[in-house]
């Protein structure tokens, strides 16, 4: 666990509400009110100080149930999300957020927001298919403050719209999809968090670094948003001491390897039964062993 032990910020008595960050997630949909909410909780478990859920008004009402310690803003309209992103330290683009044609005036100007404040980004789920699209319309967005996180589907489609390269699903050797990954990395200028058997990560420059802690082959829905939660924490917290690329290769690093102790641990209790939130769960266990130096 030392890439996690390395990132988290040192607690005190003397800091602040807000002190080790303010996270915004964008996302939720009247389908779809589980992914905003395990990103969200996620962060808040690994150490964010206040989280806010920016989700369809529809949504709202039922993400507030989840949990209490959520902050959630009902409406997507850029008038009333970007006001919001002000007071945020980073921010998770895409969980549960749909797919309707109207959210894409949100999406550029999410994108035009935080690349002009330099803000940390995590971009996932539909925030991906939204940058699939605009790239098939030859509109490169700037996503120099971003993490792209997608799984090898969505990294398929990804390689498909920006690079024309087509059956990526059916490449298995790791090395070539480790120089895939870097080249899509390079052409899109961003960073990449491609989720897999082990996570590839990716920054512009052509530097990869490998996520291979060991994990469990339980694949339910959710475990990605985990990831986007805590990826987003990481991040803040990285570039507060390190440069971007470096920044995006720790926080990379720190989140795969927590997410894969935490979803080896649930595994090795419940087996096939596991569900995200019994990943969640573990978070506040591993980061025990860590305060404790196991």
């Amino acid at each position: 666990m030392e890439h996690v032990r390395r990132l988290l910020p040192a607690l005190s008595n003397s800091l602040r509400k807000g002190s080790c960050g303010k996270l915004g997630v964008i996302g939720g949909s009247v389908e779809y009110t589980g992914a905003p909410f395990f990103a969200a909780i996620s962060a808040l478990k690994l150490g964010a100080d206040l989280v806010h859920v920016m989700c369809a008004p529809d949504a709202a009402s039922v993400i507030k149930t989840y949990s209490p310690e959520l902050i959630v803003y009902p409406g997507l309209d850029p008038e009333r999300v970007l006001p919001l992103l002000e007071r945020m330290d980073a921010v998770v683009l895409g969980p549960g957020l749909g797919r309707c044609s109207q959210l894409s005036r949100l999406i550029d100007a999410v994108l035009d927001f935080v690349g002009k404040k330099n803000v940390p980004l995590v971009i996932d789920a539909d925030g991906l298919w939204f940058l699939c699209e605009s790239l098939r319309n030859d509109d490169m967005p700037a996503l120099q403050s971003a993490i792209l996180t997608p799984n090898m589907v969505e990294f398929s489609r990804l390689c498909e719209s920006a690079l024309g390269v087509h059956d990526v699903l059916n490449i298995k050797d790791q090395n070539q999809l480790q120089d895939l990954a870097a080249r899509l990395s390079s052409h899109l200028n961003t960073s990449l968090f491609v989720k897999g058997k082990v996570d590839i990560i990716t920054s512009p420059d052509g530097n990869v670094v490998i996520g291979d802690e060991e994990g469990c082959p339980r694949r339910c829905g959710g475990q990605g948003d985990v990831t986007s939660g805590t990826l987003a924490m990481f991040l803040l917290w990285a570039s507060r001491n390190l440069s971007g690329s470096e920044a995006k290769l720790a926080a990379g690093l720190a989140s795969s390897q927590l997410v894969r102790r935490c979803a080896k641990l649930a595994f090795s209790s419940i087996g096939r039964s596991m569900i995200t939130t019994d990943l969640i769960s573990n978070i506040p266990v591993v980061l025990q062993e860590i305060d404790k130096g196991k």
